[in-house]
């Protein structure tokens, strides 16, 4: 007998269904499936050099020696962040003093050396405010200088510069404003110097830096002359205005200073010549304009953040209109002060920064044409002699090197060579491109270590690095091995566990197929059977601690489908039967590195349909059949480079419908028959250039639901029957021009569920039964008009009439609820990160009679969790098989009442109902099988071009938890072949 015509009595079908299942997992709360990333994500202590951002940048970006013994700031869980100090071994790394006691933290900044053997900051005691502070080192010798505004209100010292045996600083007394002050390491010798503008109001000092070892230069306001350049000597006889640049009231903005001996360059404008080069000597008649190098009013902006100096030449960068922002220097004479090189030919932009002296070579880093991007370079003043010493990422994407430092005759400095491969990690240059390469790959894999502060302290080099898989965030050292390169200490032992954040499942048979990292490989392609032995990595995509980031999991034609990165081809079309060996790319759309990033997979008419970009398409509307010929764009819908940006696809009633705009009509309803021609505009909602942007597209009773937004309206839920005139705003659920926002319409036995807000109860669960009346508010879960944040997820988990969706009660965070739409039918499943805090539940699908997510716990971290439900089920899966594509679906199975089975059928064509176990499912005379036709017994015929059969379950509590596939074979008659068979539907009997 041929196996389509096999038939079986009601009864042996029910004796065959309850034979498949013997026993069924009743765990009503959800179980961890694995800790797939086992590993610990470790405390950072962040050590930093606490200099503040004012200075000269070698100062702000080292740590500051104090006698014997360097000084920083760094975080523990027992004393907050407070000040810490080393001399380069664990031993001698110690906590100076819990400024502010306990677990706060006090805040210093602004550590600036007084005679080398003691230190001045501001920082905050919990008491005092933030005031000035000294230390030499010790516990008993850091102590609140001065409460210069007393009690708990702050003077918020900043701006601190040394002057021979005194420290100048700014600071708010509470009674004269934020004004110059002077200390020589003593409280009484802690005085307001000057209230150059006089009362309450600040003279507004700002950028300050010395003129020599004696005296500073500052910009300040004096209420008459505006932002002009100021010195004082810490006296008040002086402090004086040294020149009105920029006369009368108006300002100049001197800033940027460098001292060189007996004068200073600096940056002001005098509102002629734009911002420019000006030289001081501490009087008005040694203040001039040294060079208009952008001439004219245009600025030039000259900063001197990273000057060096070789030999009696200073070196700083300025754009003089024409080249860019470039290398410069200055002798101090007009003549003398030139262009050094052009690094980036034309007006484009070099911007060399960092600049550090080893011997008589300036290293610095910066952009050109031929390297693209930010390099390490060289000079030795001369033009010819300004190079590049090493190009270590070729192509556009630079290396990026940074923090430079001299150390043991060599440059190390943070660069990168691959964020696919190192990260940022520590590389070391000898001036040659052969002696240019990474020091020490500190925390292998992308994240890269990022050492920064780098410190050269005689024998040894410190600096901030991230051993992400040791002590996180902490103090290193180098004696230049690489054996000797090291963590100082562990300042905050201990770590929070990491996660491996499962995401974009798919059910394949009694599989879920998804993305996950277990920290070691990256984030690739999972598979698992909802157990922990069988939670496995099906293959590492992108080989290495990078990642393939597989996504957008969809299963059609017996396969998972997604994209995937490699370093070949960037985000492609990808395929996998759960094995490695079945693991392929299926076709590299956007040919070469660059990605097409296939996305928004929908299944219509036996085709996979998705969003992919090209270079010279944008992001367009794609078909495939799974083959590399068949994988074609469907429509180029907005010619040329921007792309349509097709979103948010459903198959309803032989059409496929999504979100497009063609460069004219904005972001509107489109839909296609899988031809060009056959892909038109449904309505422009929002008439004109502007977008309705319609979202969350659903099938429900018969019509297209789905959100967008007019003018009129705002955001609202609309219905459509596929026609210009069927296309209506269905209700307003906030009236006026506000917005309701619905969205993840969610179609369930029971009604289309979504989340919408009012403007009374904040954005919470509704549920349609498809008319305006029967439409409402379902479950207010945060009382009032504070949100409960309800949101359905992505893949749309449905239990027959109840929808999986997280949200926020009173009292917890975001957490995983099941709703029938009733408030007492609404239940949390479980507080899986309890009290306030959220395990943010994601990406739910429904897979083998439970309900499988993502979540995160104290615990674990972000890990996947399966809630076994005894709750029914009937979940669609698949593709149909033309010409005709018949569908199936089906209500749950819910024991002691009568689910309907129905779909589109093939004309008058006879249909047979079969059902199985589950299966993964195989092929069948060139049509899906997911019944295994050979051996799936006959439960009834179906005709029609829609048809409907009641399957009625026994009210038997045995039966719960039974799964079943269900599919149906139409014949050709009279021949009978060829066959066309529905898409598949899992049916799990329950209550």
């Amino acid at each position: 007998m041929s196996p389509l015509l096999r038939i079986t009595t009601a009864g042996a079908v029910l004796a065959l269904v309850g034979s498949i299942c013997s026993s069924f997992c009743q765990a009503q709360t959800p179980v961890l499936v694995k800790d797939i990333n086992s590993t610990v994500a470790p405390y950072d202590s962040s050590p930093a050099p606490g200099r503040g951002s004012a200075g000269p940048w070698e100062e702000t970006n080292r740590f500051l020696q104090v006698g014997s013994y360097w000084l920083f700031i760094a975080f523990d869980d027992a004393n907050g962040q407070e000040l810490w100090r080393t001399d380069g071994s664990t031993a001698g790394t110690v906590l100076v003093k819990d400024i502010n006691p306990g677990t706060a933290s006090s805040s210093i900044r602004n550590l600036t050396p007084l005679l080398g053997t003691r230190a001045l900051f501001s920082a905050n005691d919990g008491t005092s405010g933030s005031e000035l502070w000294i230390t030499d080192g010790t516990t008993a010798g850091t102590q609140l200088l001065k409460d210069i505004n007393p009690g708990t209100t702050s003077s918020s010292p900043s701006y601190l510069t040394a002057i021979g045996a005194r420290v100048l600083f700014t600071a708010n007394d509470g009674t004269s404003g934020t004004e110059l002050w002077v200390t020589n390491g003593t409280s009484a010798g802690t005085t307001l110097v000057a209230d150059i503008r006089v009362g309450a109001s600040s003279s507004n000092i700002f950028a300050m830096g010395n003129l020599n070892p004696v005296t500073a230069i500052f910009q300040a306001d004096d209420g008459t002359t505006g932002q002009e350049l100021w010195r004082s000597d810490g006296t008040a006889a002086g402090t004086m205005l040294v020149k009105d640049i920029n006369p009368g009231a108006t300002t100049s903005r001197p800033t940027s200073f460098y001292s060189n001996g007996s004068v200073a360059f600096f940056q002001a404008n005098d509102g002629t010549s734009g911002t420019e080069l000006w030289v001081t000597g501490g009087t008005a008649a040694t203040t001039n304009l040294l060079k208009d190098i952008q001439v004219g009013t245009g600025s030039s902006s000259p900063n001197f953040a990273y000057a060096q100096k070789i030999g009696s030449d200073v070196f700083f960068t300025a754009n003089d209109g024409t080249n860019g922002i470039e290398l410069w220097k200055t002798d101090g004479t007009a003549a003398g002060t030139t262009l050094v090189a052009d690094i980036y030919a034309g007006s484009s932009s070099s911007s060399p920064r960092y600049f550090t002296m080893l011997g008589s070579t300036m290293f610095f880093a910066a952009r050109s044409l031929d390297t693209q991007n930010e390099e390490l370079w060289k000079t030795d003043g001369t033009t010819a002699g300004t190079v590049n010493v090493a190009e270590l990422r070729p192509g556009i994407d630079g290396s990026f090197p940074s923090d430079l430092v001299a150390f043991g005759g060599k440059i190390y400095f943070k660069a990168y060579q691959s964020f696919d491969t190192f990260g940022y990690e520590l590389f070391v240059s000898d001036g040659t491109a052969a002696g240019t390469q990474m020091f020490k790959d500190i925390s292998p894999g992308p994240n890269g270590s990022s050492p920064r502060y780098m410190t050269n302290i005689g024998s040894k080099m410190l600096f901030q690095a991230n051993d992400e898989m040791s002590v996180g965030i902490e103090l290193f050292e180098s004696d230049g091995t690489t054996a000797g390169t090291k963590s100082v200490l562990d300042i905050r032992p201990g770590g929070t566990p990491n996660s491996s954040y499962p995401a974009y499942p798919a059910a394949f048979g009694d599989l879920v197929l998804f993305s996950a990292s277990d920290g070691l490989s990256g984030i690739e392609l999972w598979r698992s059977d909802r157990t922990a032995a069988g939670t496995v990595q099906v293959m590492d995509i992108n080989p290495g601690p990078a990642s393939g980031s597989p996504r957008y999991m969809t299963r059609y034609k017996n396969a998972v489908y997604f994209s995937a990165f490699t370093i070949a081809n960037g985000a492609e079309l990808w395929k996998s039967d759960g094995t490695a060996s079945g693991t392929v790319l299926v076709k590299d759309i956007n040919v070469g590195t660059n990605s097409s990033s296939p996305q928004n997979f929908t299944v219509h008419d036996g085709k996979l349909y998705f969003a992919a970009t090209t270079a010279t398409e944008g992001s367009e509307l794609w078909v495939t059949d799974g083959t590399a010929a068949g994988t074609l764009l469907v429509k180029d819908i907005n010619p040329g480079t921007l792309g349509s940006n097709p979103l948010y696809m459903a198959s309803y009633d032989g059409r496929l419908y999504f979100a497009a705009s063609d460069g004219s009509a904005g972001s509107e309803l489109w839909s296609t028959d899988g031809t060009a021609a056959g892909t038109a505009l449904v309505m422009d909602i929002e008439v004109g250039s502007g977008s309705s942007s319609p979202n969350y597209l659903c099938v429900y009773k018969g019509k297209l639901w789905f959100g967008a937004r007019t003018t009129a309206a705002g955001s609202e839920l609309w219905s459509s029957d596929g026609t210009t005139a069927g296309t209506a705003l269905f209700l307003e659920i906030r009236a006026g021009t506000a917005s309701g926002s619905p969205s993840y319409m969610t179609a369930t036995d029971g009604g289309l569920y979504f989340a919408a807000n009012d403007g009374t109860n904040g954005t919470e669960l509704w549920m349609s039964d498809g008319t305006v009346a029967g439409t409402a508010l379902a479950v207010d879960l945060n009382p009032g008009s504070a949100s409960g944040f309800a949101q359905m997820f992505p893949r749309y988990p449905v239990l027959g009439k109840h929808v999986v969706f997280s949200g926020s009660a009173q009292g917890t965070g975001s957490e995983p609820f099941v709703s029938d739409g009733t408030a007492l039918g609404t239940v949390m499943l479980a507080d899986l990160n309890p009290g306030s805090s959220s395990s943010s539940p994601g990406d739910a699908i429904v897979s083998g009679g439970a309900v499988w997510f993502d979540a995160t716990s104290p615990m674990f971290g972000s890990e996947p969790y399966v809630w076994w439900t005894s709750r029914a089920s009937a979940t669609a899966f698949g593709e149909s098989c033309g010409p005709a594509f018949p569908t199936l679906e089906s209500q749950a199975p819910v024991i002691g009442t009568t689910a309907t089975m129905s779909g589109k059928g093939f004309g008058t064509n006879p249909g047979l109902l079969y059902i199985s176990p589950p299966m993964v499912g195989s092929s069948f005379l060139g049509c899906p099988d997911y019944v295994g036709i050979g051996t799936a017994l006959f439960l009834a015929p179906v005709v029609g071009a829609t048809y409907s059969y009641p399957l009625v379950v026994p009210s038997t509590p045995s039966l719960v938890g039974i799964r079943v596939n269900a599919q149906a074979w139409f014949l050709t008659l009279p021949t009978i072949l060829p066959v066309q068979t529905t898409n598949g539907v899992e049916l799990v009997i329950g209550v």
